[in-house]
């Protein structure tokens, strides 16, 4: 069992890079359960980049991601519901 002082989503020094660019370069983040959070940014900030790392959809370079306690690398398969 999880506490609820447990964030939804997390990530630390996230970084996801296409060849030379760096989509994402290190990504802090915390969000606590329960709550509705948005992504804002203009174009090429790394929205949907680091959308796709969260939903194990693309692995990160390096740096820490967790959902719901579940680490999106190590823990992909309990990452997404199915």
């Amino acid at each position: 069992m999880t506490s609820n002082s447990e964030p939804a989503v997390e990530t630390a020094g996230l970084v996801r890079s296409f060849g030379s660019t760096r989509a994402v370069d290190g990504l802090d983040l915390w969000v606590p359960r329960g709550t509705v959070f948005g992504v804002l940014g203009p174009n090429g900030a790394g929205k949907t980049t680091t959308i796709r790392v969260l939903s194990t959809l693309i692995r990160p370079d390096s740096g820490l991601a967790r959902v719901l306690g579940k680490d999106v690398v190590a823990d992909a398969d309990a990452c997404v519901p199915g």
